[in-house]
């Protein structure tokens, strides 16, 4: 039996990359055709001389062209990044195209669309600022009304906050140096958990489900590895780094106009921060809506921990042998900790300034 036809959009990325990591692993099982904007850039040309078949593709070229890059697929990985247009008439329109081209393949068996659930949904319609959501949720609705054939092959991947945010926006995500001390401030309570994960475990994510793909078509997953509050986030990370660093942690909690206006300060637009602020908000009214039995979840959930206020997404799974992925290890917090304690200290200097050290 010949190899099957993995195709990764943003294979030079975080989610494309662990995913065109994973399959490489099982050359016997899986050829892997890795797109990307520049397939001249030092990272395509890495993932090349691994054996990926690299090769150009714009999300914005239109559906023939995507048709083209996604001849012969067997299997498609697809994402579209909002915070590289911030615009969600943008990515609606690129995920509409990738969704499109999807469709015309003959020889496609599954397609995996990296999303994230309708903020109006699971906020009674309270939060609809969250675009970066939305769009993403708006073409996971066309999939599903519009593209019937493909959504009976199509798999959700719903993602949650990445642990890695740590190390590509410490800004927004390390604390900051304030008055002798090292403050992480957020609009949510010390005990509002979210969920994380690891976004390198994506590609162990998108295999065990595509080797399962009867279970898991037509379905939503709630990818991550552990439902943490920022403050035990903070915690866990002042254990061995404050006395590294000589300053003592804390977790304090702001209004969200505080927060919005210090994320403005940071660079954002008033309208991104508004987006950014209400996704959080959510889980700090309703609960963490990931836990959701409308959501087949990648990791064991003890559901009596979870007090949601109101959950509606996808129809609800009417057997419970697709309520959890088995078998799946992911990584937790304080294993993302050990594995990354000097680049976190040194990100934490870095986005403090040298010369408060």
């Amino acid at each position: 039996m010949s190899p099957k036809t993995v195709v990764v959009i943003g294979a030079t990325g975080l989610q494309g990359g662990s995913v065109v990591d994973e399959f490489l692993k099982y050359p016997k099982d899986y050829r892997v055709r890795g797109l990307t904007r520049d397939a001249s850039k030092p990272a395509a040309l890495a993932l090349a001389a691994k054996g990926v078949d690299v090769q150009a593709a714009d999300l914005d070229s239109g559906c023939e062209a995507l048709a083209r890059a996604f001849s012969g697929a067997n299997i498609i990985f697809a994402l579209t990044d909002f915070w590289a247009s911030r615009s969600k008439v943008v990515e609606i329109a690129q995920g509409k195209g990738v969704t499109d081209a999807a469709a015309m393949i003959s020889t496609l068996e599954h397609f995996v669309w990296s999303a994230l659930p309708d903020p109006m949904e699971l906020s009674q319609g309270r939060f609809y600022h969250v675009h970066h959501w939305k769009s993403k949720a708006d073409v996971t609705d066309y999939i599903r009304t519009q593209h019937s054939e493909l959504w009976k092959k199509t798999t959700t991947v719903l993602f949650p906050n990445y642990f890695e945010n740590c190390l590509t926006d410490p800004k927004h995500y390390l604390p900051r140096q304030v008055s002798g001390k090292l403050v992480r401030e957020f609009p949510l309570g010390a005990n509002t958990s979210l969920p994380n994960v690891a976004i390198s475990d994506t590609g162990k994510l998108v295999r065990a489900v595509v080797e399962n793909p009867q279970r898991y078509f037509e379905k939503s997953i709630a990818f991550y590895a552990q439902a943490i509050s920022e403050g035990d986030k903070l915690a866990k990370l002042a254990k061995g780094s404050s006395r590294a660093l000589g300053f003592a942690f804390e977790y304090q909690k702001s209004t969200p106009e505080q927060f919005r206006k210090r994320l403005e300060v940071a660079g954002m637009t008033p309208e991104l921060s508004l987006d950014f602020t209400e996704q959080l908000l959510i889980f700090e009214f309703f609960g963490n809506v990931y836990a959701s039995h409308d959501f087949v979840q990648a990791r064991e959930v003890s559901w009596a921990k979870h007090t949601l206020v109101f959950v509606k997404a996808m129809p609800s799974h009417a057997d419970d042998e697709y309520v959890q992925i088995p078998g799946l290890t992911l990584m937790t917090w304080d294993e993302f900790i050990d594995e990354n304690r000097e680049e976190l200290l040194a990100k934490i200097v870095s986005a403090n300034g040298p010369s408060r050290w």
